[in-house]
């Protein structure tokens, strides 16, 4: 190499030539140098440019499908499903119980009635009251379905003057309405708050009884409401039939 670098200094030629151009040819090699230490930045940027956007896109395929990517790697659904309650095959959960065979929490798909939650709690059980209770009703996720009995004997046999049927708790309500009295197995908040002593709060008391322990089965039941203590009792007495 040495011998080849003074071959090119004792040729008259080439120094005479490096003697006029050398200058120029500095001037050259640092333009070439700053071209290609810019061609090189240029393709690291373009190159991390589009990383960036193929991983721009990927996050944007996985919103729109309702998947991302959690920390360890591994997928989620979308979280506005488990926030409802509603999963992300259409499901509700309700919980259905009172005179039911199999009092549970059940999991319905969305759109289904109430019938189909007592369908998949086993049934209703003999003493079943379903006068206030709508089969066709729609339900809707974390429901409370209360199912009210109609009082039993010591046999289990429905006692008939709970009422066995509408027709029953309808003839009743007529008799108590020939007698000038609130029939409080049938009446609803207004007629209740007919009765002296009776306003709206101990009117809604009276419903909310009957409807999660069942009909009133004698007018003395009307005590075990809370608020309604010996002497309104003895104020409502004469006024009301069951």
């Amino acid at each position: 190499m040495n011998g080849l670098i003074d071959s090119f200094k004792s040729n008259k030629a080439v120094r005479e030539f490096l003697d006029h151009y050398g200058a120029q040819l500095k001037k050259m090699g640092v333009v070439i140098l700053i071209g290609l230490v810019i061609m090189g930045g240029y393709s690291l940027l373009h190159g991390s440019q589009e990383a960036q956007v193929q991983l721009t896109e990927r996050s944007a395929q996985q919103e729109s499908s309702g998947v991302t990517d959690g920390a360890d790697g591994s997928s989620s659904g979308d979280a506005s499903g488990i926030a409802s309650g509603i999963d992300s095959d259409g499901m509700i959960f309700v919980d259905i119980g009172g005179a039911v065979k199999t009092p549970m929490l059940a999991e319905l798909p969305d759109g289904s009635r109430v019938d189909d939650a007592i369908k998949a709690a086993g049934g209703l059980q003999k003493e079943a009251d379903m006068t206030s209770v709508n089969r066709a009703e729609f339900l809707v996720d974390g429901q409370k379905i209360f199912i009210p009995s109609y009082a039993l004997d010591e046999d289990g046999n429905i006692i008939e003057s709970a009422g066995v049927s509408d027709n029953a708790a309808g003839a009743a309500a007529q008799t108590g309405a020939q007698e000038g009295k609130v029939n409080i197995n049938t009446a609803d908040s207004d007629q209740l708050q007919t009765l002296n002593g009776v306003g709206p709060a101990t009117a809604q008391k009276i419903i909310d009884y009957r409807d999660s322990s069942g009909r009133f089965t004698t007018i003395e039941d009307l005590k075990n409401v809370s608020g309604i203590g010996d002497k309104t009792f003895e104020k409502l007495k004469d006024h009301v039939c069951v």
